[in-house]
């Protein structure tokens, strides 16, 4: 059990050391987490899977300054080595993390905040120091320090929880198994209505019903659906960068009189529409 949980531990601090100290790569994100976590575990293709699923429930979730709401790499990691090592079903699995990503949010945001107020005194003595050795050493000794510290809960709950859940998943009633089954096929919508909900408006809604249309009555997969989407991210872009250039000659044409302006446009208007 002991070597389960310094795998745990190690998947974790490879994603939370690589997002806070290169420029934040969004590896922390659960598909990513998942990769890392397949690998290490040496189950790939469950790890991504799992990732996936993960990823469709905290699509949605966006942390903003001290408003923060789940911590999704702790969770990953404990579905993944609930499911490799212990043959948990894949949705009480998905179910039992959700929550666990949550919970660990408030150590998460404890250990962080704890850790930079005392390592706050460290940054600005390198800075006045003026020594590039000062500032490479506070920085990746506080990252090794921070990422380590936050890594340690999931070591934690997979060292003493692993057995308990383990004990626990031969005693669950088949019922409950199909509960929590039916729970982690509803989490996804959960987690795409958030990312709608923030994306949604007037001018966009028709895309999302010509997504719609295209899985539902088309029966065109995902993978066309997105190139489908590209190819209009690309149309609309070429349209928005023409409309900035109609703007920035009319722009440059208004100090030269209204009649000359009005003709301009004209001549702009009747060129776009025969081009």
């Amino acid at each position: 059990m002991l070597q389960l949980a310094l795998l745990a531990l190690l998947a974790s601090f490879i994603c939370y050391f690589v997002q806070w100290t290169f420029g934040q790569p969004m590896i922390d994100q659960p598909i990513c987490v998942g990769l890392v976590a397949g690998l290490i575990f040496g189950d790939v293709t469950t790890g991504i899977i799992i990732g996936a699923a993960m990823e469709a429930i905290f699509i949605g979730n966006v942390n903003v300054g001290g408003a923060t709401s789940a911590e999704p790499v702790t969770g990953t990691v404990m579905a993944i080595c609930f499911v490799t090592h212990m043959g948990m079903d894949q949705g009480a699995a998905i179910t039992l993390a959700t929550a666990v990503a949550i919970f660990a949010n408030i150590i998460y945001s404890l250990i962080f905040n704890v850790l930079m107020s005392f390592w706050s005194p460290l940054i600005d003595w390198a800075a006045h120091t003026g020594e590039t050795r000062d500032v490479w050493l506070v920085h990746f000794g506080g990252a090794l320090v921070m990422n380590f510290a936050m890594a340690i809960p999931t070591f934690l709950g997979v060292y003493f929880g692993a057995e308990p859940v383990a004990n626990l998943v031969n005693v669950i009633p088949a019922a409950v198994m199909n509960g929590f089954n039916a729970a982690a096929g509803l989490l996804p919508a959960v987690g795409m209505a958030l990312l709608v909900r923030m994306l949604w408006n007037n001018r966009t809604a028709v895309y999302f019903l010509l997504g719609f249309v295209c899985v539902s009555y088309l029966g065109m997969p995902m993978v066309g659906v997105a190139a489908l989407g590209a190819v209009i991210i690309v149309v609309e872009a070429y349209r928005q960068l023409d409309l900035l250039d109609i703007g920035k000659r009319l722009q440059m044409l208004r100090s030269g009189g209204g009649v000359v302006v009005a003709e301009t446009q004209a001549q702009i208007e009747e060129e776009d529409f025969f081009a």
